[in-house]
């Protein structure tokens, strides 16, 4: 348990308590106005970037004189399915074979085999075992990243399938453009698993294709995702690597991008996932992401209160970092606030004695409900534009469920384990779904160069 931060939560509740219990009306009527400010500037901050979302991501020339080579990591840990991958890099990504190279790095008996028959097979594929280790995904990429070659290095999770000209365009984004680092299009393959997974891949397309781009297009902080980033070597060494006990090393990374000043765009290049398909497997993904921005946010929060940090990143780029990191604590906010209505709708009806709210017009619960329609907006916006199903409208009541139930419940998880637990990473585990997607999204590719 970190003593210092159990100190500052417990702090936190006693003086929540001795303020409702002293300080009652005024700590309630705090909140409720706080609740309508913070909302209002966290909706019109989205939709600008629901806005600058909808133009098209920037889509690099592939028509390039030099080609660099791309080392690619590949993080295992029991992994069946790593073979396809290690065959997805190697065989159906388009790029010569002598400029690729593909490092798996595992801890388990299962992917070293794998990744050991797959190393004869394949030039440029190399298998490293870690023996002692910290079991974390930043560890392992800092264990290989030493001896990588390639003068870009690349993130792919082991269920990722990318597309087939995606190498062309990092490399001319990188090479060409100027960019020192780019993030991919996440893409869900198995939405039509379940409920969650439909869900999820919806969230992913807003999230990626919509609100990711509009940041990108402003120049403002844009977190990579786990996976699908690419990076000059360079700018890896120039940072330090990355954080070995971050659950969200690449959030964590980011931030240190933005210090460094260094160039960013989302591409428009797709690179396929799978999601969790139950809640249970759901929550731990969703947790350990909260959990990590959690841990970006004690981390940083010192440092942007230095005024020349405030001048080197510019302060509405400081303030979408902040945005970001303090997502765990916004979804809580909704709890909040459907408590504060449900006070209110008590007090107007007579139903319990009091007269804190029933005199005011609850704007604290409307905003909270405007602020989740933009995000809904979002959602169904990027799941159109990415040809994700039909009538998604449909799925707009688990969108309620998923925004006002799950995702508090996996932030109050995040903050009990930031509180009370050491460091732990909670695997997803790949069975390998979701092939079916890509096979029909890709068939119509270009030939290969």
């Amino acid at each position: 348990m970190n003593k210092k931060r159990s100190f500052i939560f417990f702090l936190f509740i006693i003086s929540v308590i001795l303020l409702l219990l002293f300080y009652q009306r005024p700590f309630i009527l705090f909140l409720a106005y706080f609740i309508v400010i913070f909302y209002t500037v966290w909706g019109i901050y989205h939709i600008i970037m629901l806005y600058f979302g909808s133009k098209k991501p920037f889509n690099p020339k592939t028509d390039l004189n030099y080609l660099p080579k791309i080392s690619v990591i590949i993080p295992a840990r029991k992994e069946q399915i790593l073979s396809r991958t290690i065959d997805v890099v190697i065989n159906h990504v388009h790029y010569p074979l002598d400029k690729k190279e593909v490092v798996i790095v595992t801890e388990d008996e299962i992917s070293e085999r794998i990744a050991f028959w797959l190393q004869q097979k394949y030039p440029g594929v190399i298998l490293v075992r870690r023996k002692r280790y910290f079991l974390t995904k930043p560890s392992a990429l800092n264990d290989v990243f030493h001896i990588t070659t390639g003068d870009i290095i690349g993130i792919v999770d082991v269920e990722d399938i990318l597309d087939r000209d995606i190498f062309f365009k990092v490399a001319s984004a990188i090479m060409l453009h100027g960019y020192d680092y780019v993030q991919a299009i996440l893409r869900i393959g198995n939405y039509e698993d379940s409920w969650i997974t439909r869900i999820f891949a919806m969230e992913y397309a807003g999230w990626f294709r919509v609100l990711l781009n509009g940041r990108s297009h402003l120049k403002l902080f844009t977190p990579l995702g786990g996976t699908g980033n690419y990076f000059r070597r360079s700018i890896i060494k120039e940072v330090g690597g990355w954080d070995s006990i971050n659950l969200t090393e690449d959030a964590e990374l980011t931030v240190r991008f933005n210090i460094a000043k260094a160039k960013f765009t989302v591409i428009d290049a797709r690179q396929w996932e799978e999601a969790p398909v139950t809640f249970k497997a759901w929550l731990r993904q969703r947790s350990r992401w909260f959990r990590g921005w959690l841990q970006t946010l004690w981390k940083y929060l010192p440092v942007f209160f230095k005024p020349r940090i405030v001048k080197r990143i510019g302060f509405l780029n400081l303030l979408s970092i902040v945005l970001m990191l303090i997502a765990p604590f916004a979804v809580i906010l909704n709890w909040v606030a459907y408590a504060l209505t449900i006070l209110w709708i008590l007090e107007l009806y007579k139903i319990i004695p009091m007269s804190v709210l029933s005199n005011t017009f609850p704007f604290f619960a409307i905003a909270p409900l405007i602020f989740n329609v933009i995000y809904y907006f979002a959602w169904l916006y990027g799941a159109s534009i990415e040809g994700i199903g039909k009538k998604n409208y449909k799925y707009i009541p688990f969108m309620i469920v998923y925004m006002n139930v799950l995702m508090p419940l996996a932030a109050l998880r995040a903050l009990y384990q930031e509180i009370t637990k050491p460091i732990m990473w909670e695997k997803t585990e790949h069975p390998g779904r979701g092939v079916k997607g890509f096979i029909s999204e890709n068939v119509t590719s270009s030939p290969a160069k």
